[in-house]
């Protein structure tokens, strides 16, 4: 258990670096930290499978398990939706925000029913007496740093996923920092096997749609799981074959040269009809095969956006979308 003088030493560090921000030039402050400045580098590694268990993470700091953690805390949607995917519901004590946000949580059932905290404060991951944080490798330094100091293992995680393969090992690593090997495996293979089903579908000798994806204002190029999953299922990314990488701004120039024959696109939950007829008005993507042939598909952000295990259901959406369902 946490005691209170080491609440308190903690509330105190808070404190003190918010004043420190405060009244520090702006010229001999730290730069801040480029967004997923770990994703290219430090992959996972694993120690052994007795305890206590090492695992080096995003930021190649090794979190020390000392037994079965019984109380998870996660930092990030994506690590909240591994966890739930793998772990008992009520051994997850903390959440990130948008676990709680109806519009797109994937786990809104379970937190409304088990009541994690939402973990956004040091003080208050502590008084949740977590066994091990899972917090993500964009995350600013000083919450980490704060509960490493108190003793509490952090590991730094991964949370953006080029590609499916990426998210099927990442479901095993979350297994192993859980102490849930045996489950993690079948998650895999659940994850697994619902891919290459899915791979399967494209009927033989029929050409590869053609298709965009649409994020408001932007594409998403090749190193995108949104790309991996076209690969897949046989489909052509028109933003990566135009050279685009990663998450680019598109412009309408983009978009009526490349003349998608499928644009797809995310919304809120309820609000898929509205999305649809705010993109048909878009005059460069009413001007594309896509629209003129009613092939702008728009899928609910939950289905649309995850980075996790529930990947899986946009899998199996975008194969009815372009092949029918199976």
């Amino acid at each position: 258990m946490v005691n209170r003088s080491l609440l308190a030493l903690v509330g105190a560090l808070v404190v003190a670096s918010a004043v420190v921000l405060r009244v520090t030039p702006e010229s001999l402050l730290p730069e801040p930290e480029r967004p997923f400045r770990w994703q290219a580098s430090a992959p996972a590694r694993l120690g052994g499978l007795s305890y206590p268990r090492n695992a080096t993470g995003a930021d190649s700091v090794t979190a020390t398990i000392d037994a079965p953690p019984r109380r998870l805390v996660s930092q990030a949607s994506s690590t909240d939706e591994f966890l739930y995917s793998i772990v008992p519901p009520e051994r997850v004590v903390g959440v990130s925000d948008v676990a709680y946000m109806e519009r797109i949580s994937n786990v809104l059932e379970l937190v409304r029913q088990y009541q994690p905290i939402v973990a956004l404060d040091t003080e208050r991951i502590l008084r949740a007496d977590p066994d091990v944080v899972l917090s993500p490798a964009e995350m600013r330094l000083d919450v980490p740093a704060l509960l490493r100091a108190a003793g509490v293992p952090v590991y730094r995680a991964q949370t953006m996923f080029p590609t499916l393969e990426s998210v099927e090992a990442q479901i095993r690593v979350i297994g192993y920092l859980a102490g849930e090997d045996a489950r993690a495996e079948e998650e895999a293979g659940r994850f697994h096997e619902v891919v290459r089903l899915a791979g399967a579908r494209k009927p033989s000798g029929t050409p590869a749609p053609r298709v965009m994806g649409f994020g408001g204002v932007y594409s998403y190029g090749s190193e995108t799981l949104f790309h991996d999953i076209l690969r897949v299922l046989g489909a052509e990314n028109v933003a990566a074959t135009h050279g685009f990488i990663g998450y680019d701004r598109v412009t309408d120039e983009h978009i009526v040269r490349w003349n998608p024959e499928w644009i797809v696109a995310g919304a809120d939950r309820g609000h898929v009809e509205d999305v649809r007829a705010r993109l048909m008005a878009h005059p460069a993507i009413g001007a594309t095969t896509a629209a003129r042939l009613g092939q702008i598909v728009v899928l609910e952000n939950h289905v649309f956006l995850p980075l996790s295990p529930f990947a899986a259901e946009l899998v199996e959406a975008l194969a009815d979308t372009l092949y029918g369902p199976a």
